[in-house]
């Protein structure tokens, strides 16, 4: 009876030993897998490119909103006037090593397409990632980090994801407010169609046009923002529908106020001849009193900036009762 006792007793130890040990190494494997993991994410390396034109108010919220969710370095075509500050001088000192500013005149960039052409073809080895933004549009990643979404597996085959805009509207602001962007416009957002491109890196001779990179089909998979693939036939440069936000968009602060909306419709003007200028002009101002609030202060500062009688333009505009249950049907609205 002792002999077996003993054995029974030794059976028992031995098991406990054994399950300790397994118990052990799944441990070990999960931390492994857990550590590699989460230094991939630390490591893959993410770049922003991107151009501005007299934007030295907000420069300072979009490098430090970018460097604080991810981005490792970014790339910056200074186009500003002759007369006013070069973005340089305004980026606080502690971001100056991630930051390369590079002077558009000087390497002969006068449109955005060849800024992030330039940008991405001479910086490509040395990032996994680049983003293409303006510097009022804002990447935001719904549910995870930044690094966490790239090194998704579902993007493992995309070279390019496409990203969908949602807009602020001007919140009814008619001049400059000096609060951040985040402060100023909360939700309700608009969503919309069009898109901004993050690029995988090391692609050779991209050509870039202002939302998205040309491809070749054969050689390059483009998907949407929750890594759908999609087929070069149902393919456009500038918008993707379905919209899609479940796992990302780009807040774009498009107009931020109607003396701001203004200053940015004027900056086009060396694009156009004086017989082209009321058309473009009017083209702009359709959208923004479409998404807007209409009001004779905004209306009476547009005409004496832009010299523009628009009595007749906005009898065609019946904003409340069309353009926004237009957009609230077709795009509708997050909050």
């Amino acid at each position: 009876m002792k002999i077996i006792y003993h054995n029974k007793k030794y059976f028992l130890y031995r098991i406990k030993i054994e399950v300790l040990f397994i118990s052990l190494a799944i441990h070990n494997f999960l931390y492994m897998i857990a550590h590699r993991t989460l230094l991939t994410k630390k490591n893959i390396k993410i770049a922003i490119c991107t151009m501005g034109k007299n934007e030295n108010l907000y420069i300072k919220e979009f490098i430090e909103y970018y460097f604080k969710i991810g981005i490792d370095h970014i790339f910056i075509y200074d186009d500003n006037d002759s007369n006013t500050e070069q973005i340089y001088n305004t980026i606080d000192k502690k971001y100056k090593y991630n930051v390369t500013i590079y002077g558009a005149k000087k390497f002969n960039i006068y449109h955005q397409s060849d800024a992030f052409t330039k940008c991405y073809n001479i910086n490509n080895k040395n990032f996994d990632w680049f983003l293409m933004v303006d510097m009022d549009e804002f990447l935001y990643i719904v549910d995870e980090t930044l690094k966490g979404y790239l090194t998704n597996k579902r993007f493992d085959k995309c070279d390019f994801i496409k990203i969908n805009w949602v807009l602020t509207t001007d919140n009814d602001l008619i001049y400059y407010d000096s609060r951040p962007l985040f402060e100023r416009f909360k939700p309700p957002f608009i969503k919309s169609q069009f898109v901004k491109s993050i690029i995988r890196g090391n692609i050779s001779n991209l050509k870039f046009w202002v939302h998205s990179p040309y491809f070749s089909p054969e050689r390059n998979i483009t998907c949407n923002s929750i890594g759908k693939k999609i087929y070069y036939k149902e393919m456009n440069f500038e918008v993707i529908k379905p919209i899609n936000i479940k796992m990302a968009y780009i807040i774009h602060f498009s107009f931020k106020s109607t003396e701001e909306f203004i200053k940015k419709i004027k900056r086009g003007y060396r694009n156009w001849l004086n017989n082209g200028l009321e058309k473009f002009l009017l083209n702009k101002l359709k959208f923004y009193l479409e998404v807007n609030e209409l009001t004779n202060e905004k209306i009476k500062l547009i005409e004496r900036e832009l010299k523009l009688n628009l009595s007749d333009f906005i009898k065609t505009i019946n904003r409340k009762q069309i353009y926004i249950q237009r957009f609230k049907k077709v795009f509708g609205f997050i909050y």
